[in-house]
């Protein structure tokens, strides 16, 4: 049976796409590290005052929004579309989606991980596929139903991408953390790539799978003689 998804294919196309888009990549990049930046020093130079508080809590929603344009970006350039720098700030209805959506994936995450560690992991690849599935414009409940059809029969595989995900981005973080700026959009564009792929297969395997099998309905006709 040929597998939904190449681990090896999907790096290789973040890798492709990662370098057609590389001056736009690098732009959104520098402005999430600069949030981040940001975020850090207002917390030492601001801690335990009024102004540093809401300092945190506006960098956190502008963390928030350009991470949503970050992904939506990555999404994008997967699909093949038109990308352009504001696409960092989408619709606010759009991140509101996405960070309702993110935090229930979150919730039932941890849940599952203080329950038993393997519930968690469970349910981490179960809605792997949902801010996705949001972007492309599912509802948030609706999301998860959606992940939950993308992923079916597909965890173990899933499972060893994200492994190596993991373990491409801790490399570019142990590369003086410049590496970052080369794997985080390689992964995250492969990482679209596999969502497209498994949205691209499971209308295939729906058309595939057997009709329901005929009720005979002559069993219903009072005029039916047995």
């Amino acid at each position: 049976m040929q597998p939904v998804f190449s681990i090896e294919e999907s790096l290789r196309f973040g890798w492709k796409k990662t370098k057609e888009h590389s001056k736009l990549i690098f732009q959104v990049l520098l402005v999430l590290f600069a949030l981040q930046v940001v975020s850090a020093i207002a917390q030492k130079v601001l801690a335990g005052t009024l102004i540093g508080g809401l300092a945190s809590l506006a960098l956190a929603v502008a963390g928030i929004i350009v991470g949503t344009g970050f992904t939506l970006i990555m999404l994008k350039i997967a699909k093949g579309e038109a990308v352009v720098f504001k696409d960092i700030v989408p619709p606010m209805r759009l991140v509101w989606y996405v960070f309702l959506a993110s935090l229930l994936v979150g919730i039932l995450t941890v849940a599952g991980l203080i329950l038993l560690i393997i519930p968690g992991i469970y349910f981490a690849l179960r809605f792997s596929m949902v801010r996705f599935a949001v972007l492309d414009g599912s509802g948030v409940m609706e999301s998860f139903s959606k992940s939950t059809a993308l992923t079916n029969g597909v965890k173990w595989p899933l499972l060893g991408f994200f492994a190596v995900v993991v373990l491409l981005n801790v490399l570019g973080a142990i590369a003086l953390m410049i590496g970052l700026l080369i794997t985080i959009p390689v992964t995250m564009i492969a990482f679209s790539h596999v969502y497209l792929q498994l949205a691209k297969k499971a209308p295939a395997a729906q058309a595939a799978a057997p009709a329901p099998m005929a009720h005979d309905h002559d069993h219903s006709d009072p005029n039916h003689t047995h």
